[in-house]
């Protein structure tokens, strides 16, 4: 487990594995202790010249989730809704193991992710507006 949070009733995990061409993250989601959801991403972890790889979903009558892996240079990522919405991704230090960090949040109940907004050291660097389907 590389990193865990709460969002309201909901528990999560991050869990990773993998090498650089063939690394999975999972988000593993639970109530009262028994899991509810899980889904994550394969692949490479980052994609050349990229500093995050990121994930965004929902199961059945459970919040949207955003997750991301992100080279140790990203120090903040924002998930904004639809709605406007602004939520900080909780993130984990650098897992030297895996020389990344990994960030992950639960929206707000009844809101769709809408863009990413990833911060350096420099202040924002990347504001990424992918469709959710």
């Amino acid at each position: 487990m590389v990193l865990e949070g709460r969002h309201g009733d909901l528990t999560w995990q991050v869990q990773a594995e993998g090498d650089d061409r063939a690394f999975t993250t999972m988000l593993h989601v639970y109530r009262d202790g028994r899991q509810v959801a899980a889904s994550g991403m394969a692949g490479p972890k980052l994609y050349p010249g990229e500093l995050i790889n990121e994930w965004r979903g929902r199961t059945d009558e459970l919040p949207y989730f955003v997750m991301v892996r992100a080279d140790p240079a990203v120090e903040r990522v924002v998930a904004v809704t639809e709605q406007g919405s602004e939520v900080e991704l909780a993130l984990s230090s650098v897992v030297t193991s895996y020389g990344l960090r990994f960030a992950a949040a639960g929206l707000p109940d009844g809101e769709r992710p809408g863009r990413l907004r990833v911060v350096t050291g420099t202040g924002p660097l990347l504001d990424i507006d992918t469709p959710v389907f």
